[in-house]
C-alpha cells in the first residue's frame, strides 16, 4: 500500500512553458497514476500581482496546497529566450512579449521563493523524457516516505520560512494493517518515553470505559462510538479515532513541535498508538487512515 498517496499534482508556469506537453508525457509514463492540474492558487497569485489586485485571499490558497504534503506543485520554468522562441513561433492570445516577460519574472521570483519547500519541483531548462521518467521516479518515491523522510519534509518546510515557524503543515498516511514500518526502539526514545506510555493509557482507559458505559450519558458505547478521543494541552493535544466500515481513521492534532529534535519520534509514535487501537478492536485486513496536523512547526 502506499504510505503517503499524492492527492493532487499542480503544474505550473508562465505561458508557454510547456504544461500541456509535460501533464501528456506524466500520464503516460505514470499510466495516469495521478490526479494532475493545470494550475493552482500560484497562477491566481501571480496575476494578481501582475494586475495590482488584492492578493490576501490568494495567498492563503496558496499556502494551504504548500502546507498539504499530500499535494505536489511542479513549476516549469524554461529559459526565457525558449519562452520568447516559441511566442515568435505560435504566439499567445491573450499575453504579448512584453506582459509575457512580466509574467515569467513573477513566476521566477516564486519558483526562487518555493523551491525549497520539499513539496515543490521547479524544472528548469527543457522537460524531456528523461526529466519525465526522473520526475516521475521522484514522485513515487515521495509517495512512500518513511518517518524519517516525512520528519525530514517537515524541517525543509520549516527551514524556508525566515521565521522558522510553518503554521498548518499536515499530512495524510495509510497503512495496510500491518504497520510494519514502526521502529519498536525509537518508542523508547528516553526524554519521551514516559509521556508516550502515558498517552496510550490515557487512550485504552478511554476506550475501555466508554465501552463499559463509564462516561457522562451511563451508555454503553459501540465501536463505531465517534467518542474514542485524547485530548491534552501537551504538545500531542487530540487523537480521534473512528471505525467506520470495519476501518480506521485516526486524526492527530499537534499544537506545537519542534520538528528537527523530536517530530520523527512523535510520527513512530503516532503510527504506534493507531495500530495500538487497531487491534485493540481487532480489525483485519482493512485500511488505517493517519491524519497529522501540526499546528506550529518549529525549529529551536
Amino acid at each position: 500500500m502506499i504510505k503517503r498517496p499524492i492527492n493532487y499534482i499542480f503544474l505550473e508556469g508562465p505561458d508557454l512553458s510547456g504544461k500541456t506537453t509535460f501533464y501528456e508525457n506524466i500520464h503516460r509514463a505514470s499510466d495516469y497514476r495521478w490526479n494532475i492540474q493545470d494550475r493552482s492558487a500560484l497562477s491566481m497569485l501571480v496575476h494578481a500581482k501582475y494586475y495590482n489586485r488584492n492578493t490576501f485571499r490568494h495567498v492563503e490558497q496558496l499556502r494551504s496546497e504548500l502546507y498539504n504534503l499530500n499535494n505536489i506543485t511542479i513549476i516549469l520554468l524554461p529559459k526565457w529566450e525558449e519562452i520568447a522562441r516559441r511566442f515568435n513561433l505560435r504566439g499567445d492570445p491573450i499575453q504579448n512579449i512584453t506582459s509575457l516577460k512580466k509574467i515569467y519574472d513573477l513566476f521566477s521570483e516564486a519558483a526562487a521563493e518555493l523551491k525549497f519547500l520539499p513539496n515543490v519541483v521547479v524544472i528548469e531548462g527543457t522537460a524531456d523524457d528523461q526529466v519525465v521518467k526522473y520526475t516521475v521516479r521522484k514522485l513515487i518515491e515521495y509517495e512512500n516516505a518513511s518517518s524519517l523522510d516525512l520528519q525530514q519534509n517537515c524541517v525543509n518546510a520549516v527551514y524556508s520560512k525566515e521565521d522558522s515557524e510553518v503554521i498548518g503543515l499536515n499530512f495524510t498516511l495509510f497503512d495496510d494493517g500491518s504497520f510494519d514500518d514502526i521502529d519498536e526502539g525509537d518508542l523508547l526514545f528516553e526524554d519521551e518515553v514516559e509521556y508516550y506510555d502515558g498517552i496510550i493509557t490515557d487512550i485504552q482507559t478511554k476506550i475501555s470505559n466508554e465501552l463499559e458505559g463509564l462516561n457522562p450519558y451511563e451508555r454503553k458505547e459501540t465501536k463505531e462510538s465517534r467518542r474514542f478521543i485524547y485530548h491534552s494541552d501537551t504538545c500531542i493535544s487530540l487523537a480521534h479515532f473512528l471505525i467506520r466500515d470495519e476501518s480506521l481513521d485516526c486524526k492527530f492534532f499537534l499544537r506545537s513541535s519542534n520538528v528537527k529534535d523530536t517530530l520523527y519520534y512523535d510520527i513512530n509514535f503516532i503510527k504506534h498508538m493507531a495500530k495500538t487501537v487497531y487491534n485493540n478492536f481487532e480489525i483485519q485486513d482493512k485500511f488505517c487512515r493517519i491524519n497529522v496536523i501540526i499546528n506550529s512547526g518549529h525549529i529551536i
